[in-house]
């Protein structure tokens, strides 16, 4: 089998015998990836729309601003430079583990350099970003929930996140990507709920907890390639495929990803492979319904999914084949190839107060399935409504109310049972968490952004046991606030 270095030095090269005519002359760059592509949650990404365009740069978003022209000369050169600070605080206000206060916060950094523009070049873009990740986990210490309460609780490091080329073809309509790709960024992405804290709302159990190491998803990125192709102005369609254990490491390990590979400079190539698939229809719901004249309720429907090579632990049976709840269990579970996940995701906006009016509500939908057998989880689901302008006087602050949930697999329970049934564990009932997000993001400046939240918790850790056990309560209430500063 063809290693993956030999796979991207082809890659590459094949890059760079290609006519001409076929690498965009007259388009701009591979598709620039969007300023908060280095925040994992907490950041509403732009209302979807036909047309793809990303904002101009506004150095008035900025702290720094121009940097007495600085950035203006950065630009000219083909060279983007985006730096974000977040600062997070959440603090136990009743259930859980233990209560108290927490910190956490991450400083990214992400520069991209147009090959048009540096060296004329036409439709390349490089692109690499860090994160230096600080602060203690309150899910872990205080909390005890399976969901973190923000994406920004991931352990501590100090790593490259992305080193990648991107290069378009046919006037854009193809771009090809490859390198350490991150693929949360991309794939499975509700553009509605990426705006609220709990990492449920990002990159989800189904995949965090099926995949090794949680998969190619903040902060941890994969030797791979993705490809994204817009046959027609509506429809997007993307394929990735990349290493799948991004760390190297077992599927249970009692070191976290973080730990594992805390410089971010592995550049895994041991397991499997990862294979990602999505296609995209934006469409805009008002004309569809009552015409061109009505106020645009633009929306994005997505429908994908993936399938790893690797090699994945029965939930229920030893290497034996025996119970992995028997006394008589070796403890090691029997490995299977192969494991799969489907998803559909639906980001709508569903009013408008008038033509051009930045005052909406926007509903999102996300649902995920997985294998029942060598998955934890197999059903997931993510709700939740935004509301824009909502508080007059003040256009940039947005609120929101969210829910989510994840189902175990069938697998999963029975092991639960055999457990109780053979009496190898104190009795318990795994029950589906359930967590409820309200949040409200005000622009207190166009570069700082400050975001009070509210979590609680519904059968917190997704078990069931008796009052006298270390497990967390029931029920959970967390509040917090976040704290985002763009230089």
């Amino acid at each position: 089998m063809l290693s993956w270095s030999f796979r991207l030095a082809f890659f590459t090269a094949c890059l760079g015998s290609l006519p001409a005519w076929l690498l965009s002359p007259c388009a701009s760059a591979a598709s620039l990836p969007l300023a908060t592509d280095i925040l994992p949650s907490g950041v509403p990404l732009p209302s979807p729309a036909p047309d793809f365009s990303i904002p101009p740069e506004d150095y008035s978003t900025e702290l720094l601003g121009n940097m007495h022209g600085l950035r203006t000369w950065l630009t000219r050169q083909g060279v983007r430079i985006t730096l974000q600070d977040v600062e997070e605080v959440w603090g136990l206000a009743s259930g859980g583990l233990q209560p108290g206060a927490t910190y956490d916060g991450m400083t990214a950094i992400a520069a991209s350099l147009n090959t048009q523009q540096a060296f004329g070049w036409p439709g390349g873009l490089f692109n690499v970003s860090a994160l230096q990740i600080r602060g203690r986990s309150f899910t872990a210490e205080r909390l005890g929930a399976l969901n973190t309460v923000s994406g920004y609780d991931a352990g501590r490091s100090t790593r490259l996140f992305e080193l990648w080329y991107g290069q378009s073809f046919f006037n854009n309509h193809l771009d090809i990507r490859g390198g350490s790709i991150d693929l949360d960024t991309e794939f499975l992405v509700s553009q509605n709920a990426s705006f609220f804290l709990n990492s449920s709302f990002g990159w989800p159990l189904s995949t965090s907890s099926n995949l090794y190491s949680g998969g190619p998803s903040w902060p941890l990125s994969a030797v791979g390639v993705r490809a994204k192709w817009t046959p027609a102005a509506p429809l997007v369609l993307m394929g990735a495929i990349t290493n799948d254990n991004p760390t190297r490491g077992p599927f249970y390990s009692s070191v976290s990803a973080t730990e594992r590979d805390p410089s971010g400079t592995f550049f895994s190539t041991h397991g499997g492979t990862l294979v990602m698939g999505e296609a995209q229809l934006y469409l805009d719901l008002a004309k569809r319904l009552a015409g061109n004249d009505a106020p645009a309720l633009p929306g994005t429907w997505k429908i994908g999914g993936l399938y790893d090579s690797g090699r994945f632990p029965s939930q229920r049976y030893d290497n034996q084949g025996t119970l992995l709840a028997s006394p008589d269990s070796t403890g090691t579970a029997r490995y299977h190839p192969g494991n799969w996940m489907a998803y559909a995701v639906l980001d709508q906006m569903i009013w408008r107060k008038e033509k051009n009016s930045g005052k909406t509500i926007n509903f999102f939908f996300r649902a995920s399935a997985a294998n029942q057998k060598r998955s934890y989880f197999s059903l997931e689901l993510q709700s939740g409504l935004t509301f824009d302008e909502l508080i007059p006087g003040r256009p940039d602050d947005t609120i929101g109310i969210a829910w989510g949930t994840s189902l175990y697999s069938k697998s999963a329970l029975k092991n639960a049972r055999d457990s109780v049934r053979l009496g190898t564990k104190a009795p318990y009932v795994l029950k589906p968490e359930h967590h409820i997000e309200l949040t409200y993001q005000a622009a207190v400046t166009p570069y700082l952004i400050v975001q009070p939240d509210f979590q609680y918790f519904f059968n917190t850790g997704g078990t069931v046991a008796p009052a006298n056990t270390t497990l967390p309560h029931r029920t959970s209430a967390v509040l917090g606030v976040n704290m985002t500063t763009t230089f």
